[in-house]
């Protein structure tokens, strides 16, 4: 006889007779009911949730595309790249900004060790043709007031390493982790 086949018999015998028995049996069957009826809510509300969050990638990625192309007003142009500046730099404020026509000049003190960064995400902005590289580097903050404080940069991080991640990634890791873990099982039935 198969071992396996009598382990599963045993298995669904035993589920059988917690779930029918004749004393708790009800009270176990509405507790499997309700959290049933539970996770089918918790399920719709989290793909409700991806959906609005893939579509919201969506369009932001289409306005990307589209922005992309064409002569930039110097105002956005300017918001674009202090966005920017915030990532790379840890003393954004120091830096004045001024854009005309695609040809952006930077000014101001900062960080020697930052320089190289800046000057690349700067020229990486959609809308910039050209930047002027008028920045003051100095080694330390010493003496300089605009330097001062601990400066922060925000880092932008890859999604998956983030604490809480965004419906879609969820969506993504859970899809991924079902497929992986179905696949294991297939090979492990075949050995």
């Amino acid at each position: 006889m198969n071992n396996s086949a009598l382990l599963a018999g045993v298995g669904v015998g035993a589920a059988l007779a917690y779930v029918f028995d004749p004393d708790r049996g009800a009270r176990r069957r509405a507790l499997v009911r309700d959290k049933a009826v539970r996770g089918a809510r918790l399920s719709r509300r989290a793909l409700d949730a991806t959906m609005c969050d893939v579509s919201n990638r969506a369009r932001g990625l289409a306005a990307a595309v589209r922005t992309g192309r064409g002569l930039v007003d110097d105002i956005k142009l300017t918001e674009r790249i202090r966005a920017k500046l915030g990532r790379v730099c840890s003393h954004p404020r120091a830096i004045d900004v001024i854009a005309q026509n695609g040809q952006v000049t930077l000014r101001g003190p900062i960080m020697a060790s930052e320089v190289d960064d800046v000057m690349s995400t700067v020229a990486g902005v959609a809308g910039v043709d050209s930047v002027i590289n008028e920045l003051d580097p100095h080694e330390t903050a010493a003496g300089i007031p605009s330097l001062q404080g601990e400066g922060r940069t925000a880092e932008s991080s890859f999604d998956l390493l983030q604490r809480n991640w965004a419906p879609a990634t969820r969506a993504l890791v859970s899809v991924g982790a079902l497929a992986a873990a179905g696949a294991a099982a297939m090979a492990y039935a075949r050995r």
